[in-house]
């Protein structure tokens, strides 16, 4: 019998083990369960929208910045387009200079950025990298000049008298740690003229009288004619049948009372047209006076004969107010 003992306690300690395994096991009400805590800083995020607002008068605009925070502009490229938005070629060597300040309208206000049209389609880039800064809640201002001095002659006839746009494209970005940034349109109007190939002898002189023995004169169909917006005004006048062959009319300057030559400030090449666009931005900066009137003669460059021009009498009387790039008109001088 002692033989069979043994196994059978060896079977009953396998079952007590078996037992207390299964008593001692973890179930749905018994299990353990760890936990613990911990804190992470996370980088605050932040997101931004710069408000660049330019407003443009003739040759020069306010830019203005609404933003929250400081942000630097500068120009990045500029293009020419007609007065009904169509593409037009820039000629090379045409120069876009823009200065910035208070009162960029000055000779003498510091050059910014420059571009030089290298010639052909497309956009002319703007150079330098630097950008100005553009304090919230405080406007700056921003002029461009067109210079047409360095290109050829033959470049400039198929543009002469012309109306043109420089369209600029500005882009004005976040200063500091933000990458945000924006970017605007600004139009200015101009019209090229070319040097002229051999000037009269009169205009070397000081006094230029208007030639007498012309048979005719230009003549003032009406005073001038402002727009709503007083952008410009439409000046137009009559030429008598039969009269001398025209090749180009000038449009010329001056203030009330100054007995000085006329300064030319628009041609038109067509010499069948009659008509002609002034603008505030068509005009020297020394004319832009809140106070002073101006007269406004048209001149007939003649083809042929013994006098090489005609002008009308003194036939409209405008106004340019100071910085405000608008025309006034004022009817014909007395």
């Amino acid at each position: 019998m002692s033989q069979y003992r043994t196994p059978t306690a060896y079977v009953l300690g396998v079952l007590v083990l078996l037992g207390v395994i299964v008593l001692t096991t973890p179930n749905g009400g018994t299990h353990a369960r760890w936990s613990t805590t911990a804190q992470a800083e996370v980088p605050a995020m932040t997101a931004g929208r710069i408000g660049f607002d330019v407003v443009g008068a003739g040759s020069s605009a306010t830019l203005s910045n609404t933003s929250g925070f400081g942000v630097g502009y500068r120009p990045l490229h500029v293009s020419l387009t007609g007065t009904a938005g169509e593409p037009v070629t820039t000629p090379a060597g045409m120069r876009f200079t823009y200065r910035t300040g208070t009162d960029c309208g000055e000779a003498d206000a510091p050059e910014a950025w420059t571009a030089v049209a290298p010639g052909g389609s497309g956009p002319v880039a703007v150079l330098g990298e630097t950008r100005a800064p553009l304090e919230r809640d405080r406007p700056a201002g921003l002029c461009l000049t067109v210079s047409t001095d360095d290109v050829a002659e033959e470049a400039l006839l198929p543009l002469a008298g012309l109306r043109l746009q420089a369209v600029t494209r500005l882009e004005a970005a976040s200063l500091g740690d933000g990458t945000w940034s924006t970017s605007r349109s600004w139009t200015v109007p101009f019209t090229v003229e070319p040097p002229p190939a051999d000037p009269p002898a009169e205009e070397q002189t000081p006094a230029d009288p208007p030639a007498t023995t012309a048979p005719a004169r230009p003549g003032a169909t009406d005073p001038g004619r402002c727009g709503a917006d007083t952008s410009g005004a439409l000046l137009r006048w009559t030429w008598p049948d039969g009269a001398p062959a025209v090749t180009a009319w000038q449009i010329r300057v001056r203030p009330v009372g100054n007995t000085g030559a006329p300064t030319l400030v628009l041609t038109v090449r067509d010499s069948s047209a009659r008509e002609a666009w002034l603008t505030a931005a068509d005009l020297p900066s020394t004319m832009h006076s809140p106070g002073q009137d101006h007269e406004v003669l048209v001149r007939a460059v003649l083809a042929t004969g013994d006098s090489t021009h005609v002008d009308s009498p003194y036939a409209w009387k405008i106004k340019s107010p100071g910085e405000s790039r608008r025309i006034i008109c004022g009817g014909l001088p007395s």
